[in-house]
């Protein structure tokens, strides 16, 4: 028998050890294999619900809020306006502040819209806003009234010679497409020299003594036919006199000297209702109606209508003197 030589017996190892890692590697691959989908059959959906929860977020959950709960200028429902307000105010707010992108979803919706609809020009309060079935919206407005026009010359070389712009008793200027030319006539006329406003629609007119007469004209406003009244003016030199005084004109070149603007009254001085009550009981054209006595004789109009918070404060500071 022939015996094998160390260089046969190492070469015979070397393979056998090649065999077997040859068998381990085949027997990984074939695990690989059998493992693979168990691993993938959970790996794989939970990838994909990561996935589509996070496009659900970015961009899913936007188009279903807008589509099926986006708020409708159609569905939007407001105190019903004046007949002086000549604007559609839903329309107008709706495309203002861009509530097409709003949804009823969101927490903040009423007070979104409620922000939109203080931001009108007509509107003076927001009352409420309030969510109705249906995806219906009801808003609870106050609105502003309108009592004067100012008298102005134009600065635009555009619209020459002489202007008006209507205000309300806070002095906000109110929008000038809703008044025709005509119907200023229907309001008493503010007569300032040189006032011309400084703000837009919706902002205060911007002169102290237009403000002024703004207070006087709310109060005399529900008087203004009965008694012929035309317009309101200034007196004196806001120089010499800090507090605007004021003065009545009325038809038939009637004048009567008002004196301090409601809420500003000197020490002494009748409140505004005073002076009010005088004028109502027929003092005589040319009369100071600082001066004039008061009769307790009460207002035959409606209270309601000059109780104005600026107004009835002026009246208990005044009885306070």
């Amino acid at each position: 028998m022939s015996e094998s030589t160390p260089p046969q017996r190492a070469s015979s190892k070397r393979r056998r050890n090649s065999d077997a890692d040859a068998a381990q590697s085949k027997v990984r691959w074939i695990a690989s294999l059998v493992s693979a989908p168990a691993i993938l059959s959970i790996l794989w959906p939970a990838i994909l619900l990561a996935v589509g929860y996070a496009a659900w977020q970015q961009w899913g959950s936007q188009y279903v809020a807008h589509k099926y709960y986006g708020v409708q200028a159609s569905a939007i429902n407001v105190t019903s306006p004046p007949t002086y307000v000549r604007s559609d105010i839903i329309t107008t707010v709706y495309r203002d502040a861009a509530m097409d992108k709003l949804s009823l979803m969101d927490e903040q919706a009423c007070a979104k819209v409620a922000s939109a609809f203080a931001s009108n020009a007509w509107v003076r309060r927001v009352v409420g806003v309030r969510k109705i079935a249906g995806g219906r919206l009801h808003v609870r407005l106050e609105y502003r009234q309108p009592v004067a026009m100012v008298h102005v010359i134009s600065r635009h070389p555009e619209h020459d010679g002489a202007g008006f712009f209507a205000i309300d008793g806070e002095g906000v200027l109110l929008p000038p497409s809703d008044f025709s030319r005509s119907e200023t006539e229907g309001y008493l006329h503010i007569i300032v020299p040189g006032a011309y406003p400084t703000g837009g629609v919706g902002a205060e007119f911007g002169d102290s003594r237009v403000q002024a007469a703004a207070l006087l004209a709310y109060l005399l406003h529900p008087y203004r036919e009965k008694l012929g009244l035309t317009s309101i003016g200034v007196h004196g030199d806001l120089r010499q006199n800090p507090v605007v005084q004021l003065e009545i004109a009325g038809s038939e070149d009637r004048r009567w000297f008002w004196g301090s603007p409601p809420s500003e009254e000197a020490q002494g001085e009748p409140t505004a209702k005073m002076k009010l009550q005088s004028l109502i009981d027929g003092a005589p054209s040319g009369s100071d109606l600082r001066q004039v006595q008061y009769t307790p004789t009460p207002i035959v109009q409606s209270q309601r209508v000059i109780e104005s918070p600026r107004v009835s404060a002026a009246d208990d500071g005044a009885r306070g003197r």
